[in-house]
C-alpha cells in the first residue's frame, strides 16, 4: 500500500512535469505534415536604373505551416515576388500563395492561401516561449516531396544583433553543425522533446549558423510589433572620459551618443547621459550585462527582446542614469520603430522599390544603401564618399523634419544638357532656392514654379539652370533615345 502510494505520487509528479514542459508546446514529429516547399519567382528592381528590372529569378525556401491556411517563411525569400508556389508533402498539386504580413527586422513573413482544401492533413506548428540552451536540436528540412531529413545541430548561446541589416537588434541563437545545412527557414526542434526551438535563417561553410528563437517567432505570429530603444550608445572604456563624466572607479555604464526623434527615449534620455543600469541590471563599459540564464548580453536585449516575462513589449523599463554627474532614476515605455523616421533605407529593402524622377534628361534618386551596394563588391571604393558617409551615420532622422537624401544620379547625354554630362552622385541642395525633402517634393517645386527658369543647386556648388519649357522636351528626347517609358515611377 505504501509502495502504491509512493508510485502514485511519483506518477503525478512526472505528469505535472511533462505538462509544464509540453502544456504550452506541441512536439513536432518527423511524420507530421508541417514542413512545406516554397518556390518563389522574383523580379528584382534595378536600384541604379530604377526604370528597369533585373532578370527573373527562382528562389527556394522552407515553409512552416502555422494553421488557418498560413505559412511562415523567411522574408528574404519573397521580396519582390511575382508568384509564390507551395507544395505539400506527398501531393502533386501546386498551390498559389500571397503575402499576408512581413516583418523586415525579424526577417520573417506569413503567406496566406485562399484554397480551403490546402489545410487538409496539415498539422500546425506552435512556437512556445521555452528555449533549451545550450542543447542539441534537429533541423527538419524537406529535400523532396516524400522524404523529410533531420540533421543534428548544437544550440550554443543566445546573442543580440540586427537581422539581415535591419534596424532593431533582436535575439538570435548561435548554432553549430558538422552537417551541410541551407539556412532557408528550416524548422529546428529540441532533440529530446521535439518542441520547436526556432527557424534557421543563416548557415555558413565554417559550420556556424544562426536561428530565430521561438519566442520571437511567437510574438510575430501573434501580430505584435517589436519594441525599439531609439538611441545609440558609445562605450566608456578610457579613464579620461570616465573621469570627465563623473564616474567613480567602480562605476560601470555607457554614454548616450544619439537619440532618435519621436522614439521611446526621445524626451526622456539626454545626450551625454551615462546609462548605469537597465531593469536593475548593471551595464558594463562595453554595453553588456550578465543575464542569469543566457550569460553576457548586449543591453539592447533589455529593450528589444520578447522573451516571456522578460519582454520589454508593453512595459515600462527602469533606468538608472548619471546626468551631469548626478544619479537619477528614469522610466520609459518602448515603442516600435516608426518607418517614417528611416531617412536612408539600408540593408534589406523593406519591400520598397526604388523611386526615380527625370527632369531635363537628368535622373534624381533618393539615397538607399541598396543603391550603393549595387556598384559591386568594392562598392565602398566606387561610390561618392559623401553618400557613403551619410549612409553610415545618418540612416535614421536626427531631426523630425529631416527628409530623404535626394541626389543627382546620372545625366543622359543630350545636346540640351551637354554642360552637365560628367555630373553624377551629387546631393541636390535646393531648387529655385527651396530645400528638397523627397522626390515628390522636387516634382511639386518644379511643376508649381512661376519662374521661367529652374535652377538646381548641388552640394558641391554646381548650378544647373534650364528654361522650364526645356525640361519636358529634354525628357521626351531622353525617353525616346534611351528607351525609358516614364519620367517617374511614383
Amino acid at each position: 500500500m505504501k509502495n502504491s502510494s509512493l508510485f502514485l505520487s511519483l506518477l503525478i509528479f512526472l505528469l505535472s512535469f511533462v505538462f509544464q514542459i509540453q502544456g504550452k508546446s506541441v512536439p513536432v514529429s518527423s511524420t507530421d505534415a508541417s514542413i512545406l516547399q516554397i518556390k518563389v519567382t522574383v523580379l528584382y528592381p534595378n536600384f541604379i536604373q530604377p526604370w528597369r528590372f533585373k532578370n527573373p529569378e527562382i528562389r527556394q525556401s522552407t515553409g512552416i505551416y502555422i494553421g488557418e491556411n498560413r505559412i511562415l517563411v523567411p522574408a528574404q525569400a519573397i521580396y519582390f515576388y511575382t508568384n509564390i508556389e507551395v507544395k505539400k508533402p506527398d501531393a502533386l498539386k501546386v498551390y498559389t500563395a500571397e503575402l499576408e504580413r512581413l516583418d523586415a527586422d525579424l526577417g520573417l513573413a506569413i503567406l496566406k492561401l485562399d484554397d480551403p482544401s490546402f489545410q487538409k492533413d496539415l498539422k500546425p506548428v506552435q512556437f512556445p516561449n521555452e528555449i533549451f540552451l545550450p542543447g542539441t536540436g534537429l533541423v527538419m528540412e524537406s529535400k523532396d516531396q516524400r522524404n523529410l531529413e533531420e540533421k543534428k545541430i548544437r544550440m550554443i548561446r543566445l546573442d543580440v544583433e540586427a537581422y539581415a541589416s535591419g534596424y532593431v537588434e533582436l535575439p538570435y541563437i548561435e548554432i553549430q553543425s558538422e552537417e551541410k545545412l541551407e539556412g532557408i527557414g528550416e524548422l529546428v526542434v529540441d532533440v529530446t522533446s521535439r518542441i520547436p526551438q526556432g527557424i534557421l535563417y543563416q548557415f555558413k561553410e565554417n559550420g556556424m549558423g544562426k536561428m530565430i528563437p521561438s519566442f520571437a517567432i511567437k510574438h510575430f505570429i501573434e501580430g505584435k510589433p517589436f519594441p525599439f530603444k531609439g538611441f545609440r550608445y558609445k562605450p566608456l572604456l578610457d579613464v579620461a572620459s570616465r573621469n570627465y563624466f563623473g564616474l567613480r572607479k567602480d562605476d560601470l555604464g555607457v554614454l548616450v551618443a544619439e537619440i532618435y526623434p519621436n522614439s521611446s527615449t526621445s524626451g526622456i534620455l539626454e545626450l551625454e547621459d551615462v546609462i548605469l543600469e537597465v531593469s536593475n541590471y548593471k551595464i558594463d563599459p562595453k554595453g553588456y550585462f550578465d543575464h542569469p540564464k543566457f550569460g553576457k548580453l548586449n543591453l539592447s536585449y533589455l529593450f528589444h527582446n520578447t522573451y516571456d516575462t522578460e519582454s520589454a513589449f508593453g512595459k515600462k523599463i527602469k533606468l538608472k542614469v548619471l546626468r551631469k554627474k548626478k544619479p537619477i532614476q528614469l522610466e520609459l515605455e518602448t515603442k516600435p520603430l516608426n518607418e517614417a523616421d528611416i531617412r536612408i533605407p539600408h540593408g534589406n529593402t523593406r519591400f520598397q522599390p526604388p523611386k526615380y524622377l527625370m527632369l531635363a534628361g537628368i535622373v534624381f534618386l533618393e539615397l538607399s544603401e541598396t543603391y550603393l551596394t549595387e556598384h559591386g563588391n568594392q562598392w565602398r571604393n566606387r561610390v561618392s564618399k559623401e553618400l557613403l558617409y551619410l549612409n553610415d551615420f545618418y540612416r535614421i532622422k536626427r531631426k523630425s523634419k529631416e527628409g530623404k537624401i535626394v541626389f543627382l544620379s546620372q545625366v543622359f547625354p543630350l545636346s540640351g544638357n551637354k554642360a552637365y554630362h560628367t555630373t553624377h552622385q551629387v546631393i541636390l541642395k535646393t531648387v529655385n532656392g527651396k530645400e528638397v525633402s523627397s522626390l515628390e517634393d522636387l516634382r511639386d517645386i518644379v511643376n508649381q514654379s512661376d519662374s521661367p527658369f529652374i535652377q538646381f543647386v548641388l552640394n558641391d556648388g554646381t548650378e544647373l539652370v534650364f528654361k522650364k519649357e526645356e525640361i519636358q522636351s529634354l525628357n521626351e528626347e531622353a525617353k525616346k533615345n534611351f528607351q525609358i517609358q516614364k519620367e517617374s515611377n511614383f
